[in-house]
């Protein structure tokens, strides 16, 4: 089987649906599948989009020379004039890490279109229950929805340290910085702290929102000396030594299509912190963390003292995060799942 997937911006990037291409590409080739990513346009950004769109038809005979067509719906701007032509002549998937015009809390008239014309794909995939809850709420006949999540395993486990050799805790967050992170809420809600027995470690792309990353580099610069730690984007061993060193995972977002970094947390054994909004409390689940209203600084701060004052509550949520981060799927699954979604639409147009 041959799988195109469509979709936009650099797909080097280490972040959520990337990574979930990426990774799902590789599983899918041990098992004879090919998945082969085409970028409408190297701009992710709606005005990009709007800018390459006029020049989508030359993508065509690359997209149809695969059995299905997959299109992110983060492309659904740039593409959409070319859905009807797809969809008449192969199966058609649409990819739905989240939908543009929701992540964002607003949609122009030609995203919207977009967005309703790409969910008319044959088939439709969500990453969590809460999206595929989107997806209903948007029109989408439950049957041609199927929730297919992430993996959780992409770094390997190790038993981990809980302190550094000077006895300082460690707290992790690892996102990119965007304003919908939160990590301006994380950062305001450490200096409220005032701790010097423990250290923040930012780990994540920082020159995504080049103003939010100055509002929040001047935050972290009124914090004690080396009370905040700004890394920026690592490779996969700087990051496995930064779960290693964890005690617990903090991340404030205000909105998630599913929180992959959440799922990694878990799986390393790490309680969350965490904002309680979207998917996140159905992954993290009731014992593993504690979740707080996004944008509340101080309630963050109180989670974030709880669980660095407590090491019981530390170590019995850690354990139940592990046995959560266990139950969570492997990526064999969901390269499994998203192959039947594949086969499933090529059944349909066949039969």
């Amino acid at each position: 089987m041959r799988v195109t997937l469509v979709t936009a911006g650099d797909i080097g990037r280490r972040t959520g649906g990337y990574l979930y291409h990426a990774r799902v590409a590789q599983d899918l080739a041990r098992e004879g599948v090919l998945l082969e990513q085409i970028i409408a346009s190297r701009d992710a950004s709606a005005d990009g989009q709007r800018r390459a769109a006029q020049d989508a038809a030359a993508i065509d005979s690359q997209v149809l020379a695969a059995d299905v067509i997959v299109v992110d719906a983060l492309a659904a701007l740039v593409v959409a004039s070319r859905l009807d032509v797809w969809q008449s002549r192969r199966p058609l998937v649409a990819m739905v890490h989240e939908l543009p015009s929701v992540a964002a809390e607003r949609g122009e008239a030609d995203l919207l279109a977009a967005e309703e014309r790409l969910l008319r794909a044959d088939r439709v995939i969500a990453v969590s229950q809460h999206g595929r809850g989107i997806l209903l709420d948007r029109g989408v006949a439950p049957e041609r929805v199927a929730v297919v999540a992430p993996g959780a395993d992409r770094l390997r486990r190790s038993d981990h340290w809980k302190q550094t050799g000077d006895g300082n805790l460690r707290v992790l967050c690892v996102a990119q910085w965007i304003p919908r992170k939160g990590i301006d809420t994380l950062v305001r809600a450490w200096l409220a702290l005032g701790r010097n027995d423990a250290t923040l470690d930012l780990v994540g792309e920082t020159d995504v929102d080049p103003q939010y990353a100055a509002q929040v580099r001047a935050l972290a610069a009124s914090t004690p000396p080396g009370s905040v730690v700004i890394h920026g984007s690592v490779d996969d061993v700087a990051l496995a030594a930064a779960w290693q060193r964890a005690a617990l995972f903090a991340l404030p977002t205000r909105f998630e299509g599913y929180g992959m970094v959440f799922a990694e947390a878990l799986l390393h054994g790490l309680p969350v912190v965490a904002g309680a909004v979207g998917p996140v409390p159905e992954l993290v689940g009731p014992n593993a963390g504690l979740l707080v209203p996004p944008d509340d600084p101080a309630a963050l701060t109180s989670a974030l003292a709880r669980l660095l004052d407590d090491g019981e509550l530390r170590a019995s949520m850690a354990a139940a995060a592990r046995a959560r981060g266990e139950a969570l799927p492997t990526w064999a699954d969901t390269a499994c799942a998203f192959q039947s979604v594949m086969d499933v639409a090529m059944r349909e147009r066949a039969g």
